[in-house]
């Protein structure tokens, strides 16, 4: 009974809360996308009207019917008024509702967002300083200069002794904390090339103010290439394998970077770090090959990395990543490889056109899915569907690649068409705005594949339930909406002393894993998709992580090439 009355607590808060705004992309629209608002299902079957600022009516329509979400527990109806395609501002006036929001609809509405969502990465350099003329408020000395990284126990070799060093500067902070995990680095640069790969034209009209800014290099290659550089260095040149993390022994409290002194390690060397680095490595030498003028050398010495990681990975095919016991920071745990072996094999047959990689590209015995760090077969088959087949004979596996592709990409649209808030997640794993970022990255690839709109329309909803569409009526992007994450999980905003977080970080989502961060009871509702908490104790639900923010920028670049520059 107590279980009962507490539940319904819960959901009159949540109605109460929800009733109190429309619930929509709080950024607004483009105009070719699809738009709607979502209300309370008492406001189902009710008639609205769309005015302009001049308070003419433009759009009237009515309500659908009310629909409950599952995983919130609300039961909700839309305002659908996609066909209002004119640029401008609007609000809508639906009967029986006082308040409205403004309604924005412009050709450059993600512009601003995907420039911070790129620059975030910008603010996690590692070993140098971030400098007022870039970062304006966020500029902070250097932090971790890595150049001398001890060799753990668990790396050590007869050429490196454990308690030696090595040099190890750059790349950027993996998330919340200060360490760097190859794993994730590892499908982040990905994510960050096959941007580059795929809308290079959008990609060279975004000026980031970095360092780097007016070089012949698109400023997202730049900054991507920060990251390679560091990752080249975690390649142990003996033997061609990869250490799987550098890190501290144990999480540091809340301080800024320069302020954390700990020592720095290397930690073992695992087939699952060896394998994403060698996919990413080939897939960066494919990638910077079209922009030598800054890198002349790097273009070879991803190749050559990528080979010789090739070969520890065939010599140590099951090396699984164990904790030491004296090391607690994140594990980036993977106990099944098939999928980084797929991987791997199909950047390497896609750079060399060997066929030996193309015994490892097994289509039949790999699992597919949505991807993330310790789920990377799909990345192979991006790659191998994006490739020209001058450059690789790719023909035969690309249309079992594109079977596999959108298998996965219909139960998307399925569930986008079926969701009462018309979005595709039914999972809500720890960083669930990832999941939703990276099924809108799935689902533009099955738009490339077949010009079907409807995977641009789902794909364009996970954009808006990240942007507010949800029913949280968060927009889950620091700095961006008229609700967004002020007290994010992450070190260096909370100890700068300013009030507002770094601007373009992706808040991690609503789960109900780890709830004892900032304890169970502190949680508005036990339904997944309202199990969300904007403070700094809640690592599992508003952590911020470079692999989370690398699919949003994939996404929010990929729209607005799509929709600007006739992709449509």
């Amino acid at each position: 009974m107590l279980k009962k009355i507490k539940c319904l607590i819960v959901l009159f808060s949540v109605f109460i809360s929800f009733s109190s705004a429309q619930i929509g992309n709080q950024l607004g629209y483009h105009p070719k996308a699809e738009k709607r608002l979502f209300y309370p299902g008492q406001f189902a079957n009710t008639d609205f009207k769309v005015l302009d600022m001049k308070g003419d009516v433009v759009f009237e329509g009515t309500t659908s019917s009310d629909k409950e979400w599952e995983y919130s527990g609300t039961s909700v109806c839309l305002a659908d008024f996609s066909t209002l395609s004119k640029k401008g501002q609007y609000e809508l006036i639906i009967k029986g509702r006082n308040d409205a929001d403004p309604i924005l609809i412009s050709t450059s509405i993600y512009e601003d967002l995907s420039k911070a969502l790129v620059k975030s990465f910008y603010h996690a350099r590692v070993s140098v300083e971030i400098l007022k003329e870039f970062a304006g408020e966020y500029a902070r000395p250097a932090g971790h200069p890595d150049d001398k990284v001890i060799i753990h126990s668990s790396a050590a070799s007869k050429q490196r002794a454990a308690g030696s060093t090595i040099s190890s500067p750059g790349g950027w902070y993996d998330a919340g904390d200060f360490n760097k995990y190859i794993v994730n680095s590892s499908i982040t640069t990905y994510s960050m090339l096959h941007a580059v790969e795929m809308y290079p034209e959008r990609v060279k009209l975004m000026n980031l103010n970095i360092p780097e800014s007016g070089n012949a290099t698109p400023d997202l290659l730049d900054e991507t290439i920060v990251n390679i550089k560091w990752m080249l260095t975690m390649q142990d040149p003996n033997d061609g394998g990869v250490y799987h993390k550098l890190t501290s022994k144990k999480f540091c409290g809340i301080k800024m970077p320069h302020k954390d002194l700990s020592d720095r390690y290397v930690v073992m060397k695992s087939t699952a770090a060896t394998l994403d680095f060698a996919a990413t490595m080939a897939k960066a030498a494919r990638v910077i090959k079209d922009y030598k003028t800054d890198y002349q050398a790097l273009e070879k010495e991803c190749e050559t990395a990528a080979h010789y990681a090739w070969l520890w990975a065939m010599a140590n095919p099951s090396v699984l990543y164990k904790q030491a016991d004296d090391i607690k920071t994140g594990q980036y745990k993977d106990d099944k490889i098939a999928d980084e072996w797929f991987w791997a094999a199909s950047e390497l047959y896609l750079l060399s056109s060997d066929k030996k990689y193309l015994k490892k590209v097994d289509f039949d015995s790999t699992n597919f899915g949505v991807p993330q760090w310790g789920r990377v077969s799909s990345l192979g088959l991006y790659s191998i569907l994006t490739q020209n087949d001058g450059k690789a004979k790719v023909s035969g596996e690309k249309k079992t690649a594109k079977k596999k592709l959108l298998f996965q990409a219909d139960k998307l649209v399925k569930e986008f068409e079926n969701s009462a808030y018309r979005i595709s997640i039914t999972k809500f794993p720890w960083g669930s705005n990832s999941e939703v970022a990276n099924q809108g990255v799935l689902l533009l690839q099955a738009y490339h594949l077949t010009n079907d709109s409807k995977y641009l329309k789902a794909a364009d909803a996970c954009a808006s339930y990240i942007l507010g569409a949800n029913p949280l009526d968060y927009s889950f992007v620091t700095g961006f909406g008229r609700k967004s994450p002020m007290h994010i999980h992450e070190r260096r905003s909370e100890s700068d002393g300013i009030d507002a977080p770094v601007p373009g970080l992706l808040a991690g989502g609503p789960t109900l894993q780890a709830q004892h961060d900032c304890g169970k009871n502190k949680y508005p509702s036990e339904f997944p998709a309202m199990s969300y908490l904007d403070k700094e104790c809640s690592f599992s639900t508003n952590e911020i992580a470079i692999n989370w923010n690398a699919a949003a920028v994939y996404l929010f670049i990929g729209l607005e090439s799509i929709y600007n520059e006739g992709n449509y």
